[in-house]
């Protein structure tokens, strides 16, 4: 069994170890570990500890070298309030469903170009007071139905270039960013008509919302409708091939190529 750690010495010198089983994940799936709370120097009454789930997002409006921001989009509580005394320790064992909407970074244990970050957080609610524990950085892992997108634009002749975080909520997603899958056609039928393509997963556990946006100027959150399509389907997909390849000529002739 894998364990990465995080540790942090709080308030009234208690120190919270975090050990996750394991930094490899997928949406929808479990993330298993304990969190050790020991070291008190004093009695201590802890209110509540929570598991956070954060994302380093960038914000396009502040230009393209600025520093991305972190932000919190999922808690699980793992454990409510307990009595601390001094000196003792008291270990708490979770597991927690990684939220759906989770972006991935990772395609077949391959990390992806744009150094995209995703983490969790341990959360002590103390004596009225809240403490937040250093981040532990995740691997998450493309689901079927990324996957399934992701071969089939391959096989109509698009290359992955590089996936990034932007801030926003586009309809339908209920966290503060959505991330941006860009490929560029290469090859195929669709390489004189669709140069860039920008691809948005809003991601739930029976159906998943593709978005499509070719060679778009406009944001996506206020996009040019004629570079833009957006359809729905089983999360479990496996072969969206046909599906993909009809949205694709829908949005072309949107866009009079």
């Amino acid at each position: 069994m894998v364990f990465s750690k995080l540790k942090a010495i709080l308030g009234s010198g208690i120190q919270v170890d975090t050990l996750l089983h394991e930094k490899h994940v997928v949406p929808g799936g479990v993330l298993k570990g304990e969190v050790r709370i020991s070291g008190a120097e004093v009695d201590a009454s802890v209110e509540s500890v929570e598991i956070e789930f954060t994302a380093l997002v960038e914000d396009d409006s502040k230009g393209e070298d600025a520093a991305g921001s972190v932000h919190d989009y999922f808690k699980a509580e793992i454990s409510g309030k307990f009595d601390l005394t001094k000196g003792t320790a008291h270990p708490i064992t979770f597991e927690v469903q990684v939220p759906w909407e989770t972006p991935f970074n990772n395609v077949d244990v391959r990390p992806l170009v744009g150094g995209m970050k995703l983490g969790v957080s341990t959360h002590l609610a103390l004596d009225q007071a809240l403490d937040k524990g250093d981040l532990d950085w995740l691997a998450v892992e493309a689901l079927p139905v990324h996957k399934a997108v992701w071969e089939a634009l391959e096989a109509l002749g698009f290359a992955f270039q590089e996936t990034d975080l932007e801030l926003g909520t586009i309809q339908g997603a209920t966290v503060p960013f959505y991330q941006e899958v860009e490929f560029w056609a290469t090859e195929g039928e669709f390489h004189e008509r669709i140069r860039e393509l920008e691809v948005v997963f809003v991601v739930g556990e029976a159906n998943t919302d593709v978005v499509f946006a070719a060679d778009n100027s406009a944001e996506l959150l206020a996009p040019d409708l004629n570079s833009t399509i957006r359809f729905s389907v089983p999360t479990a997909s496996t072969d969206v091939l046909e599906t993909v390849k009809a949205q694709l000529t829908q949005l072309a002739a949107q866009k009079g190529v």
